[in-house]
């Protein structure tokens, strides 16, 4: 029998959906455990300190470059200011920033495929080509170990 990527059988999959759907059927997850699962999963980052988006190029008003396919976007924290242009790619996306002051080596942006960590360069900036569109966050470390991320915005 060929083995799937996951190291399991076809043959096992199956036996593991069928007893998933017979534990479904018999004794399901109540929404509650559900709700609070995914309340737990959010206070895993609980400490980070949030960069709130400050700017938003696509909102500054009707007079700006309507069919643009490159977006700014700019967060604050007390510690950091993120500054990201976001440009689109059909349907991808390439992000071009800058962190002020340069305060990290890496980042990572993570979005719902994963995240994609980036080198940070001595002057703070960054770039990242061929993201998933969609929401879309930046998560890094500042000096004396704090973390800070920047607020979901789809990009």
């Amino acid at each position: 029998m060929p083995k799937l990527t996951n190291g399991a059988s076809a043959e096992d999959i199956g036996l593991l959906s069928a007893l998933g759907g017979m534990f479904d059927e018999i004794d399901p997850v109540p929404p509650e455990v559900v709700t609070a699962g995914y309340a737990a999963f959010t206070w895993r980052t609980i400490d980070a300190e949030l960069a709130e988006l400050a700017e938003d190029s696509m909102l500054a008003g009707a007079g700006s470059t309507r069919g643009s396919d490159t977006r700014l976007l700019t967060f604050e924290a007390p510690s950091v200011s993120v500054v990201v242009e976001v440009t689109e790619i059909g349907d991808r996306r390439k992000l071009v920033g800058q962190l002020i002051p340069a305060c990290s080596d890496t980042l990572r942006i993570e979005h719902p495929a994963g995240a994609t960590t980036v080198t940070v360069d001595g002057q703070g900036l960054f770039s990242a080509d061929s993201l998933p569109a969609g929401p879309a966050r930046v998560a890094l470390t500042v000096p004396g170990g704090g973390a800070v991320v920047t607020s979901w915005v789809t990009v």
